[in-house]
């Protein structure tokens, strides 16, 4: 965390975390201990910190699996519902959620030129592996 926060403060930029864990009492606060720990240890520096996964909207539209939540957890004493893990979501729909979020903060049209000029060197590579192969 301390790494992390020198960083922060070095770029002088504002700053986006995402947080992907599971929803039970120990996932959910650590979410909100990194956040706060940040946010004290860079307290200068613009920190825009958003939990992507799991959340209750998650949980119900693709309906995951749940498991009950441990009453022995100091933590969970106020949480409500059932634990979800991380592992629960279909490893695509991680990646569709990880992918937009990141997309919000590139340039569109910067953004269609490297998805261009990544096909284009993908089909590359695959006309070199074929050519390889026969």
């Amino acid at each position: 965390m301390h790494s992390a926060a020198e960083y922060i403060n070095d770029i002088e930029i504002p700053t986006y975390i995402y947080h992907l864990g599971d929803h039970d009492p120990s996932g959910v606060n650590a979410g909100s201990k990194i956040e706060q720990t940040l946010r004290e240890m860079a307290p200068e520096s613009v920190i825009h910190f958003e939990r992507l996964a799991v959340t209750q909207e998650q949980m119900t539209e693709w309906s995951l699996p749940s498991r009950p939540t441990k009453a022995s957890d100091p933590r969970s004493r106020g949480f409500a519902g059932r634990s979800v893990e991380l592992d629960a979501i279909d490893p695509d729909n991680l990646r569709e959620i990880v992918r937009t979020a990141i997309e919000r903060h590139l340039p569109r049209h910067q953004f269609e030129v490297l998805k261009a000029a990544e096909q284009s060197e993908r089909e590359i590579i695959s006309r070199l592996v074929s050519g390889m192969a026969a």
